[in-house]
């Protein structure tokens, strides 16, 4: 058991942290021993642990007692290094003199030691010159910079310390972010911003797809940024254009069955805008006419039914939920008159979120929202890979935006070629595995189409999810298996001599994959993975909960 000894003001990021790092916990209770104790105060008297982490960025009783001189680091965005790794720390932090009797547990990438272990007759205590649960709240709230968007910040956070534990020699039990049976997880969305090219006449969005089509891509075809078979389709788009208003050529915008078809048997999410030529408020109380959709949930009712009758989820694409419950509602109630379903998940057109977006989306009804994440990056705005829950809400959960297509491509963000974007999406797929959690995928709508043709580049996403163990499934449907694990209750955990002895509560959704339950045993380095439908026969299913009570041999 880990108890944490945190200020007041921290509890509820140290409870979130705890979800995302799916071990046993609690907060820190005097007259009773602890196998790690976990302390963010000042002051750290008759803790009864024989192994001790300290997360402080300023000068704390323990350093006087023990000789550790503390220097604070200037307040630009520090990068640590460990085990060939770099991450960024956000607040502030302090380095240590390593002079006396000490080992180097953190190194800045500059150099400078911010962690530093100090073995004692009766245990070890490891002091760390930042402030952990201070980092977890700006991670999941202000956010990731651009510059280390590609790094799960928190992740490492969360692996950093559990191998501190290990190393000590203790062991573990986690249920760690992979579906039973998987290495992680996927979902593939789509905003839908066009549904065809009909919907426009002679508007600012024709104007740009006719200079796109024909003169910048003869430009990029010439700079060898585009080959000539796509520079040959958008052309051939550009000349067809006014059939395809007359109705005599099929409307290359209308991309649906495109994407069921190149998908197989991989259900998606589409996110549908509930009111059409609607901009809604911007950041800043402005409206931007330019946001305003020309169709809406009405003019592809058709359409939503098929993709449901093919297993794809519907979700509301959202004008105005963002910064208001009321307007929020009505685009909810939107799209429930279309799919007659009220569990329903949410990403904001244009990606428009701030500090009080949670609430407003949670009391609209939405299960999740999916807007946390880059328009001109692809990575971890919130830091980690997994599902979570935005600091202040009860039930919203949040399923952040990994990787956007436009955000790579268009030349305003990134203005990537697909062979430099390559490499990054690699890097997003090696922390999968590394990791678990979920990579969430955002093709847009016209995506396939001229005079984007991102379909190849598409394709071969999907081609190497393919080679993976991933459990590629629609939003709502990972969301659910997040909230499954956070429902995990750790009654019991005792190691005994030969075994291990578990009284775990959980939900019983047997609609989503298991769990994993995983014992880890650092003196043998045995590592013990265990479904927990294996342990079937000492299910108890009561109130839609199941109750684990299990002996399993180590």
């Amino acid at each position: 058991m880990i108890g944490v000894i945190s200020k007041e003001s921290e509890k509820e990021t140290v409870r979130e942290f705890f979800e995302l790092f799916k071990v046993p916990w609690e907060f820190y209770t005097e007259d009773r021993y602890y196998s790690v104790v976990i302390s963010t105060l000042e002051a750290l008297r008759g803790v009864d642990s024989t192994f001790v982490v300290i997360y402080n960025s300023k000068k704390i009783k323990f350093d006087i007692e023990n000789g550790v001189n503390i220097t604070s680091l200037p307040e630009s965005s520090v990068q640590l290094k460990y085990r060939g790794y770099q991450f960024p720390i956000y607040g502030n932090i302090s380095s240590f003199d390593t002079s006396i009797n000490t080992v180097t547990r953190l190194e800045a990438s500059t150099g400078q030691v911010v962690g530093i272990e100090i073995n004692k007759d009766d245990g070890k205590i490891i002091r760390i010159g930042f402030d952990l649960f201070q980092e977890i709240n700006f991670l999941l709230t202000s956010g990731q910079s651009v510059n280390f968007a590609h790094i799960p910040t928190l992740d490492m956070h969360i692996s950093i310390l559990r191998e501190w534990i290990l190393e000590f020699g203790l062991p573990l039990v986690e249920i760690p972010p992979i579906p039973a049976g998987y290495n992680f997880s996927c979902c593939l969305t789509h905003d839908i911003d066009f549904a065809g090219i009909r919907m426009h006449k002679f508007d600012l969005t024709i104007l740009g797809f006719l200079y796109r089509a024909s003169f910048d891509s003869l430009l990029h075809a010439l700079k060898g940024k585009i080959s000539w078979t796509k520079l040959y389709e958008n052309w051939k788009a550009v000349l067809l254009l006014p059939s395809v208003y007359a109705g005599l050529a099929k409307d290359f915008w209308m991309q649906f069955n495109s994407y069921t078809e190149v998908e197989e048997d991989f259900p998606s999410t589409f996110f549908i805008i509930p009111f059409k030529n609607h901009a809604g408020i911007s950041n800043g109380n402005s409206k931007h006419a330019r946001r305003a959709a020309r169709y809406d949930v009405s003019d592809v009712r058709e359409e939503i039914q098929d993709l449901l009758s093919k297993g794809c989820e519907i979700g509301v694409h959202g004008i105005d939920a963002w910064h208001d419950t009321e307007n929020g509602r009505k685009e909810f109630e939107r799209i429930h008159e279309a799919i007659e379903t009220s569990e329903i998940g949410i990403r904001m057109h244009w990606l428009y979120f701030d500090d009080e977006s949670p609430k407003f989306l949670e009391d609209a009804g939405f299960f999740y929202d999916s807007s946390v994440g880059y328009n001109d990056a692809i990575g971890y705005r919130g830091g980690t890979t997994q599902v979570y829950r935005p600091i202040g809400s009860k039930k919203l959960l949040e399923l952040q935006l990994n990787v956007q297509d436009t955000a790579l491509f268009f030349p305003d963000r990134m203005a990537l070629s697909e062979e430099e974007a390559w490499p990054l999406i690699d890097t997003l797929l090696d922390n999968a595995e590394r990791y678990g959690g979920v990579l969430t995928i955002n093709w847009h709508d016209r995506s396939l189409a001229p005079e984007r043709l991102w379909g190849n580049f598409y394709i071969k996403i999907l081609e190497n999810l393919k080679k993976s163990k991933v459990w590629i499934d629609k939003a709502f449907q990972v969301v659910r298996w997040f909230d499954k694990r956070r429902s995990v209750l750790f009654e019991e955990v005792c190691f005994l001599e030969d075994s291990v002895k578990l009284h775990i509560v959980s939900k019983n959704d047997g609609d989503v994959p298991d769990l994993v339950l995983r014992i880890y045993l650092p003196k043998t380095g045995k590592v013990i993975d265990t479904n927990f439908s294996s342990l079937k026969e000492q299910h108890v299913d009561t109130h839609s909960t199941n109750f684990i009570n299990a002996e399993i041999p180590i």
